[in-house]
């Protein structure tokens, strides 16, 4: 962790805040007593520096910065997974009256779940997957599209302008896909190994 890193984590920290508004405390009581507003500012500084270097020579400092690295790691996590989320949820009411497509939406909306849960339990997010949920959504869209402008062409006997060959099946090629990474990133966030192989795992160990 670099100097500028922990200096700035160390100053979000419990620790950090709580030795600034002593600093300030400090100096209020004094200019209240009569001292110089510059001197009170000063022993003010001071408390803050002693406080910083104390817990920087005990290591409490650098607890405290990390333990503030890594609740704002799991905030950026947690905001992260909160989207994708959403994503699911949109992709979750999307309807097609094709039925293999349909049937490819429900496998991602399921391992999208899963994966989810697993981030929310851990704390954790996984930008692949993510990514996936993301552009599932947007072939769904793209299908859907596809499929309305296919029914204008039909119903006023147009000409195709924009053919998209063999469109349900290779939506649900690319759907399912999806679904495989996101199953396999939500098992390498449980551990990388499946459910059967970690609950032998325990049972050894008991």
């Amino acid at each position: 962790m670099r100097n500028g890193e922990y200096l700035a984590l160390y100053l979000k920290s419990p620790l950090g805040i709580g030795s600034g508004f002593g600093g300030i405390a400090l100096a209020v009581s004094g200019m209240a007593l009569g001292l110089p507003a510059a001197a009170a500012l000063a022993a003010a500084a001071g408390l803050v520096a002693l406080v910083g270097i104390g817990s920087a020579i005990s290591g409490w400092g650098s607890r405290q910065a990390v333990e503030e690295r890594d609740a704002a790691l799991r905030r950026l996590y947690l905001e992260r997974l909160s989207k994708a989320k959403e994503t699911r949820d949109r992709l979750t009411r999307l309807r097609t009256p094709d039925a293999e497509v349909a049937e490819a939406v429900s496998l991602v909306v399921l391992a999208a779940g899963e994966y989810l849960e697993a981030g929310r339990i851990r704390s954790l997010d996984d930008p692949l997957a993510d990514e996936a949920i993301e552009a599932s959504l947007d072939i769904v869209d793209l299908f859907m599209a596809e499929m309305n402008e296919s029914s204008v062409e039909k119903r006023f006997r147009l000409e195709d302008a924009d053919p998209f060959d063999s469109a349900s099946a290779r939506v649900v090629s690319a759907l399912r896909e999806r679904a495989g990474l996101l199953r396999e990133r939500r098992i390498q966030m449980e551990g990388g190994l499946p459910a059967k192989d970690r609950m032998a795992v325990r049972e050894e160990l008991q």
